[in-house]
C-alpha cells in the first residue's frame, strides 16, 4: 500500500488540491445561490447550458436521459442515485432541504469527476518527459480554465462527458500503440454519455489498423456487442429507437451563415472560451453568450492554440499527437463547418480544452532551456489573464444567483 501511495504521490497531491480549490470556489456559489443547480424551472439560465434541467427531472439518479445520452443516466446513477437517497432521507426527517442537499451532493460528485479527468491529463503529461514546472503551469491552465471551473460547479452533463474522453485518451497513452480489447470497451462510455463523441473510437481504429479491415471490423464487432450488452442489461434501448428524432430536431440548433461570419463566430465563441469566460450579455434574468471579448485575451488564446497545433505536428509521429489534433478537427468541423450550437459554442469547449493542454505539453517537448523559460513566461501571462476573466464572469453570475435564485 505504502508503495502504491508513493508511486502516485504527485497525482494525489493533484487530486486533492484540485478538490479542495473547486470545494472552496462551490461554497461560495452554494451558501448564497442555487443557480447552478435549480433555476426555479427557468431554463437556459446560464449560457444556454440545462442548469436545472436536469436536476429537476432527476436524470442523475432516477429518470432515463435523451437518445443523446442513451446510458448517461445509467452510468451516472451509480454515483448519483446513492447521493439522491441520502437527500430524500435527510429531508424527510427534517434535517435539511431536499434540494439544498442533493445539489451539493451532486456538485461534489461533478468536482470529483472533473479532479479525476484534470489528474489523467496531468498523468498524460508526465509521460512526455518535460520539465516538472513546465508540466505544473500546464495542468495549471486547465485547472483554473473556465470550462472546467464552469462545467465543475454547472449541474450538467458535460463534466462527464469530458472524462469520457479523457479517459479514452489516457487509455491510449498507457496502451502506448499496444493493440488492447480493451479500448472497445472504454468506447462504451464515449457513445452512451454524449453520442456525438464516439468518433473518438473511430479516429483511433482508422489510425491504429489504416486500411486493416479485418483488425477494424475484429474491434468495430467487440465495440457493436458490448455497447448492446449494455444497453440492454440497462434497459436504454428505447432511446435507440429515438435517435433518428432527436438527431432529426437538433437540426435547429445548426446555424446557417455565411463561412467568413462562420469563422469569425468561431473565434470569438469557440476559441475564447476554451481559456476565457465568454463574451456574455445579462437580459431577462438570464446570462447569454455574445462575442464581446477582450482583444488581448484573445490574441493569448490564439497564440496558445497555435503552439498547441504546432506541438502536435512537430510529433506528429505519435498517435496520441495525432489523436489531440483529431480532437481539435473534428469540434471545429462540428460547431465551427458545420455550425452546430455556434452562437453558445463556450459549452463545447470542455470537449476539447483537454486535448490543447497536451499539446501543449507536446510544444514543450525538444526546448531548449532559454525556449523553455520564455514559454513558461508566457504560459504564465496567459495563467494572470485567465484568472481575471473568470473572477470577473463568475462574479457575475454570483450577482445574478443572488438576485434572482437566492438560496
Amino acid at each position: 500500500m505504502k508503495d502504491v501511495v508513493k508511486r502516485h504521490k504527485d497525482s494525489i497531491i493533484l487530486f486533492s488540491l484540485v478538490v479542495i480549490l473547486y470545494s472552496a470556489i462551490a461554497s461560495i456559489f452554494l451558501k448564497n445561490t442555487t443557480i447552478f443547480y435549480d433555476t426555479y424551472g427557468t431554463y437556459n439560465v446560464l449560457l444556454d447550458t440545462d442548469t436545472g434541467v436536469l436536476f429537476n427531472w432527476n436524470t442523475f439518479a432516477i429518470s432515463q436521459d435523451n437518445s443523446k445520452h442513451i446510458l448517461f443516466s445509467s452510468i451516472v446513477s451509480l454515483l448519483a442515485y446513492p447521493i439522491y437517497s441520502i437527500s430524500d432521507g435527510l429531508s424527510k426527517a427534517g434535517h435539511i432541504d431536499y434540494k439544498y442537499a442533493y445539489g451539493i451532493g451532486l456538485t461534489i460528485l461533478q468536482i470529483v469527476v472533473s479532479a479525476t479527468s484534470i489528474t489523467l491529463i496531468h498523468s498524460c503529461i508526465k509521460t512526455l518527459n518535460i520539465k516538472k514546472t513546465t508540466s505544473l503551469i500546464i495542468i495549471t491552465i486547465m485547472i483554473v480554465s473556465f470550462p472546467q471551473v464552469f462545467m465543475s460547479l454547472n449541474i450538467e452533463r458535460f463534466i462527464y462527458a469530458q472524462l469520457s474522453l479523457v479517459f479514452f485518451l489516457f487509455l491510449l497513452f498507457k496502451l502506448k500503440n499496444k493493440e488492447s480489447y480493451l479500448i472497445d470497451i472504454a468506447a462504451i462510455p464515449l457513445l452512451g454519455v454524449t453520442l456525438t463523441n464516439v468518433y473518438l473510437y473511430f479516429i483511433n481504429l482508422i489510425l491504429e489498423f489504416k486500411l486493416n479491415l479485418k483488425k477494424i471490423l475484429s474491434h468495430t464487432g467487440i465495440f457493436v456487442l458490448a455497447s448492446y450488452i449494455a444497453i440492454i442489461a440497462t434497459k436504454s434501448y428505447n432511446s435507440i429507437f429515438e435517435v433518428s428524432g432527436v438527431v432529426q430536431s437538433d437540426t435547429q440548433f445548426i446555424l446557417v451563415a455565411p463561412i467568413i461570419e462562420k469563422f469569425k463566430m468561431v473565434i470569438l465563441r469557440l476559441i475564447y472560451p476554451v481559456f476565457y469566460f465568454p463574451g456574455y450579455e445579462i437580459s431577462y434574468n438570464k446570462m447569454n453568450q455574445n462575442g464581446d471579448v477582450n482583444k488581448i485575451f484573445l490574441v493569448l488564446i490564439i497564440l496558445a492554440l497555435v503552439l498547441a497545433i504546432i506541438g502536435g505536428v512537430k510529433n506528429f509521429k505519435e498517435k496520441t499527437a495525432k489523436i489531440c489534433l483529431g480532437i481539435l478537427l473534428s469540434n471545429f468541423m462540428l460547431h465551427g463547418i458545420i455550425g452546430y450550437n455556434l452562437m453558445s459554442a463556450n459549452i463545447m469547449a470542455i470537449h476539447f480544452t483537454f486535448s490543447i493542454i497536451v499539446l501543449l505539453a507536446y510544444f514543450a517537448k525538444g526546448l531548449n532551456e532559454k525556449q523553455n523559460k520564455i514559454f513558461n513566461i508566457f504560459l504564465g501571462i496567459v495563467i494572470l489573464t485567465i484568472l481575471i476573466s473568470n473572477m470577473q464572469g463568475f462574479g457575475e453570475i454570483l450577482k445574478l444567483g443572488m438576485s434572482v435564485y437566492p438560496k
